[in-house]
């Protein structure tokens, strides 16, 4: 795969660390040109967290980071009920410049308000980075992220989506309050 330059040094962190964080939690080993910006994942077989899964994790938390998440953010793809989704804008509405810059600014809405209240309600982190948008989150509110930001593409005013976001999250919470009180017979 391949990581854009200024998202290199991300990858790598502060003195290898975050590198070397990823490498060690899921026993793999990170080969990355700095020049190229070519990346691989391999496996380390004789390490004590192997396991032929983790070279699809790391891919997956090394994407993230390429996608313009910070590495706290893209480390909760380590946990296997998180997922991340890439929305590519020039696949989706063409190589208009003008439409993308248009269509990124409704996902981030005046101030970031909209990218907030996707990430408040649907419980996830929402990255708006180059020509993608970017979301990580438990599989459930994956696709209430996914659903508001295609009202968003689609041209549905913000307030339709807020009160959409709201609902699902009134929704969710209530289910949640009857599990926790449901009489035990």
């Amino acid at each position: 795969m391949k990581i854009g330059k200024n998202r290199i040094a991300v990858l790598i962190g502060k003195n290898g660390e975050t590198k070397g964080d990823i490498e060690e939690t899921l026993g793999v080993q990170i080969v990355l040109d700095s020049k190229t910006g070519d990346c691989e994942v391999k496996p380390v077989i004789g390490h004590s967290n192997y396991n032929p899964l983790n070279i699809f994790t790391a891919q997956k938390v090394v994407n993230a980071i390429n996608r313009g998440f910070n590495p706290v953010k893209a480390m909760k793809l380590l946990d296997e009920t998180f997922d991340i989704e890439v929305f590519n804008l020039y696949d989706l509405l063409g190589k208009s410049e003008k439409k993308i810059k248009r269509l990124k600014g409704r996902i981030i809405g005046r101030n970031g308000e909209m990218r907030k209240a996707i990430e408040r309600f649907a419980e996830s982190y929402v990255s708006v980075y180059g020509k993608t948008v970017s979301i990580i989150a438990e599989y459930e509110n994956l696709q209430i992220a996914r659903r508001a930001v295609n009202m968003l593409l689609s041209g549905m005013p913000h307030h339709s989506v807020f009160k959409f976001l709201e609902n699902k999250y009134n929704e969710k919470k209530k289910e949640e309050f009857r599990e926790l009180y449901k009489p035990q017979f």
